[in-house]
């Protein structure tokens, strides 16, 4: 899955934690070193894979379970890039 390069700043595509425009496995891979090593990321937002307004384990595995095993698709903004519709903690893509 591909998203448009060049959105509106507070534009992303849920699941591209990475923020390359595309979804594969370098992106739970980058969820998991955030989680893991607090390798920081300067948008959060994407890596909420469920929308649950927090990152955690739950974030990287549902990535990897639509990725390889046909499972549910991470929440919108998704499959096209967007803002997000939700209110929550988490650091946005490009605030203000």
């Amino acid at each position: 899955v591909q998203a448009p390069l060049g959105s509106a700043a507070k534009s992303f595509l849920r699941g591209d934690a990475n923020r390359d425009g595309k979804l594969n496995v370098t992106d739970p891979i980058v969820i998991l070193r955030y989680l893991i090593q607090g390798v920081l990321m300067t948008c959060e937002d994407p890596a909420d894979v469920d929308d649950s307004g927090r990152l955690d384990i739950t974030d990287p595995i549902r990535l990897l379970d639509y990725l390889f095993r046909d499972g549910v698709a991470p929440a919108q903004p998704f499959p096209q890039a967007g803002e997000d519709s939700t209110e929550d903690g988490l650091e946005g893509c490009g605030a203000g």
